[in-house]
């Protein structure tokens, strides 16, 4: 099995146009993103409208949780109510199990969604939280970077942020094969193979930053 990765799309529905034709190029059977799909930038209802019709398994990041509450709470109508009624309902972390393997979906970290989880530096309260859970492949966006970690027997791997508006996006969408853990990552640019050289940083128990 083929998954396809996006998240941060933060509102920019050319760049999630230029992501999924990639990864219908690349043979994704499946579409999951990783939150912040609103905020940003200006296409928010067209963003949430090709996600659901193209049935992409999501869920909630930061941003969309500010988005529902500045909605609701301060009335901003940034988006169509149907779009806020969509954030509101998306969970903050998805489970699934594909070809044998279990994998964990969340935005940040499983348990707060707006930590940030860098390649070099897994937070110690991460690594405790991840003690004995049941996932192979945890899926993880918010820093904007990709990234492929080993930790322990688990895969950690982030697809980076579809939108490029910024110097700090990546620009960029990946596929995970499955069963295993054989991850790719694409330039929305060109859609040219991006080289990112996985890292081990040790177990899932140890309590070290590293």
């Amino acid at each position: 099995m083929r998954l396809g990765l996006i998240s941060d799309l933060h509102a920019d529905a050319g760049a999630l146009e230029r992501a999924l034709d990639t990864l219908e190029r690349r043979g994704a059977d499946r579409v999951v993103c990783m939150g912040d799909i609103v905020e940003k930038g200006d296409d928010g209802d067209r963003v949430v409208e090709v996600l659901q019709w193209h049935a992409v398994a999501s869920v909630r990041g930061n941003h969309d949780e500010s988005a529902v509450r500045a909605a609701r709470d301060e009335g901003e109508r940034d988006l169509a109510p149907e779009s806020v009624a969509w954030l509101d309902a998306l969970p903050a972390t998805r489970r699934y199990r594909w070809e044998g393997e279990r994998v964990w979906i969340a935005h940040g970290a499983p348990s707060r969604i707006d930590e940030y989880v860098f390649a070099d530096k897994v937070p110690k309260r991460l690594r405790r939280e991840l003690r004995g859970v049941e996932a192979d492949v945890l899926l993880l966006g918010h820093t904007h970077r990709p990234m492929v970690v080993r930790l322990g027997a688990l895969w950690i791997v982030n697809p980076g942020s579809v939108t490029g508006a910024r110097p700090r996006d990546s620009h960029t969408c990946a596929t995970l094969d499955l069963p295993g853990c054989a991850a790719r990552f694409y330039d929305l640019d060109d859609g040219a193979e991006r080289e990112v050289e996985p890292i081990v940083v040790g177990a899932a128990h140890d309590a070290t930053d590293g």
